[in-house]
């Protein structure tokens, strides 16, 4: 017994050597790039991206795109027509192939979402199949969904700089398809929706930011389980959902703030979002385990407090069983939507009844 007890003092120790560990290997920045982006997850395996049926969506109904970076770097990425477009063919269901002039069109004949996903996996992965699909049937929109440099078919490796590069190469690509069935740069401006997801909101953020500074507001922002920042967001996140990164350091702020001062990549929504200026949707279901729904609070917060019209036109409703919806107007910026979910998990929001039909109300679709 005695000897049992002497050899129990060790597991202590050795939970707190392994946990040092991690700190240590964090602010290494190959490491802490691999930790946070987990880019090369490889999900689904073998994927096929040239046949995007294969994951649920209709024949022929998206595209396999190649975008090339202002870097060197190239990216994958798919558009998927809006339903009405896609339905309109004939024959239909189309029995090859169609002509590429046929989706630029498309991008004159319904508004275009930009989806930009989270860390892990691919454009392939079923629930983000799952959100295109239904963009593209219930809000009857284009699609364009990018794999980030690093992940998936595309080349590099991620950063957030290089994300937020990635993603204005996306709108871009958009935009000059658009200038090539004669739309002006309002018109441009008034059929674009930026969705995010997870780490893809504080790529949202960021891209939205850079846009406002050139005076282009998207069509609306709609930020899908959305956080303050990476640096905010360590001080509560398990790695793989058990593993805590500074949450433990909580009793130490100094040293708390120590390690945080290693982070590469912040992504500071709060920051970006300060500078937008487009009708904003905030998704968050309150049985995240993986980003608190707390986040999105304060982002809620942020942005009221920067909005003079936000007590006049404040609203609030609850809806049992499904969640709460809060509101306020900013004017010629737009409205501010949160909707505090009951349910939804991490992954199961984008694509839900509900959270559709706000989106379509955010968008006015």
């Amino acid at each position: 017994m005695h000897s049992l007890l002497r050899k129990a003092h060790y597991i202590p120790a050795g939970f707190f050597f392994a946990y040092a560990t991690i700190l240590v290997l964090l602010t290494i920045p190959q490491i802490q790039r691999e930790l946070l982006f987990l880019h090369h997850v490889p999900l689904p395996l073998f994927p096929d991206f040239e046949s995007p049926e294969k994951y649920g969506l209709a024949p022929f109904k998206a595209r396999n795109l190649r975008l090339n970076i202002s870097d060197g770097e190239e990216i994958g990425a798919w558009h998927i027509l809006p339903r009405t477009v896609y339905q309109s063919l004939n024959p239909f269901p189309p029995e090859a192939s169609l002509d590429m002039d046929l989706f630029d069109q498309a991008f004159q004949d319904r508004p275009t979402i930009l989806y930009f996903h989270g860390n892990a996996g691919t454009r392939a992965v079923s629930h983000r199949v799952r959100s295109y699909s239904s963009f593209s049937n219930n809000l009857d929109c284009n699609v364009l969904v990018i794999d980030y440099r690093g992940f998936a078919d595309s080349s590099g490796k991620p950063s957030e700089k290089g994300l937020i590069e990635d993603a204005r190469t996306a709108y871009n690509f958009v935009s000059r398809s658009m200038q090539k069935v004669g739309m002006s740069k309002e018109e441009m401006q008034n059929n674009i929706l930026l969705i995010g997801q997870s780490l893809g909101t504080g790529v949202v953020s960021g891209l939205a930011g850079q846009l406002a500074e050139e005076g282009i507001n998207p069509k609306a922002l709609v930020l899908i389980a959305p956080f303050t920042s990476i640096t905010e967001l360590l001080a509560s996140y398990r790695l793989f959902k058990f593993i805590p990164i500074l949450g433990p350091l909580a009793v130490f702020p100094s040293a708390q703030r120590f390690f945080q001062s290693f982070l590469l990549h912040p992504f500071n929504s709060i920051k970006a979002l300060g500078r937008t200026s487009s009708p904003t949707l905030i998704l968050h279901a309150v049985n995240d385990n993986t980003i608190p729904h707390a986040h999105s609070a304060r982002i809620f917060s942020s942005l009221r407090s920067d909005s003079a019209l936000a007590v006049s036109t404040w609203k609030e409703k609850s809806y049992a069983g499904w969640g709460t919806v809060r509101s306020f107007d900013r004017g010629e910026k737009g409205e501010v939507i949160w909707w505090e979910g009951k349910n939804g998990g991490h992954d199961n929001l984008g694509w839900a009844e509900g959270t559709i039909d706000l989106i379509a109300r955010i968008a006015r679709l």
